[in-house]
């Protein structure tokens, strides 16, 4: 039973009650036909009231049902409106291969929320976006694991993603957050050109580690991965070589399979210490 059915069951045995409990007051207190009738009108227009208030809240819910963006803030439902208006825009024209591919992007998107709403793997065009999201939503004392591919400066020094990446990291991890990244490396090379990044990390509080590609056994599940176990949520980045296409998954059968790769990882690992100004084997 629905709460208006409910209240609205509620309102009228209460008005019964109240009619008998009436006309029962008159009879025991001698009222007037007046004040009876005075009586009888004021709860005819209290229910009334309390019915017109059933009425907008219904009808509110349904406006919601028909028109769900007005659950958004008026930011969104204009950037919500906007994108509808380009999109019939563009559909209209399709004068060209790269407007037809905008479309097609803009309607994989409805595919991607459905795949997020019931709990399923889908893609997603921003490892960098996609870690910060987890990074910034977890709490003082939770973890956040990571085995990187991002071995190179540039990586962490240019653009605003990469840049607001980096500073996150070290945000975060200063106020408590434990996060520890482990750099996969082809060789010497990469090592020395990471040396400074490595370093860094390390200063600001994250827990750096560096493993040889060759040296892992094929314990490397994918090219990269990070995970947050308290949060259920991993980013997977299938190929070396595409960097800005990710997988989310919210899997929790995967997310424990990662946790125990990246433990196993980290025991064939080295830690980095800034502090002996050198690199160690555990």
């Amino acid at each position: 039973m629905s709460k208006v059915a409910f209240l609205r069951i509620f309102i009228g045995l209460f008005g019964v009650v109240f009619i008998i409990l009436t006309f029962w007051l008159s009879v025991y207190f001698h009222l007037s036909i007046s004040t009876k009738i005075v009586i009888a009108l004021a709860f005819a227009l209290a229910t009334i009231f309390a019915e017109f208030i059933i009425a907008i809240d219904n009808l509110e819910k349904r406006l919601k049902v028909a028109f769900p963006s007005l659950e958004l803030s008026l930011k969104e439902q204009m950037a919500i409106n906007e994108t509808i208006m380009l999109y019939n825009k563009l559909k209209k024209k399709k004068t060209n291969i790269s407007t037809r591919i905008a479309i097609k992007g803009f309607e994989n998107i409805h595919h991607l929320l459905k795949q997020a709403e019931k709990g399923g793997d889908f893609t997603f065009q921003n490892i960098y976006v996609a870690k910060m999201i987890i990074l910034a939503e977890l709490k003082p004392g939770q973890s956040f694991k990571i085995v990187s591919n991002l071995i190179e400066p540039f990586y962490w020094k240019s653009g605003k993603d990469e840049t607001e990446h980096t500073k996150l990291n070290y945000k975060q991890a200063k106020r408590g957050i434990h996060i520890e990244r482990i750099f996969i490396l082809k060789n010497d090379d990469d090592l020395s050109k990471m040396r400074e990044i490595m370093e860094e990390q390390e200063q600001n509080n994250i827990d750096v580690f560096y493993a040889f590609k060759n040296n892992l056994n094929k314990l490397l599940p994918y090219a990269s991965f990070a995970i947050s176990e308290e949060l259920s949520c991993g980013v997977i980045s299938h190929r070396e070589d595409l960097l800005g296409k990710v997988v989310i998954t919210s899997n929790n059968e995967i997310i424990s399979e990662l946790s125990w790769q990246f433990d196993s990882i980290k025991k064939q690992s080295n830690k980095f210490n800034a502090a002996k100004k050198s690199l160690y084997i555990k």
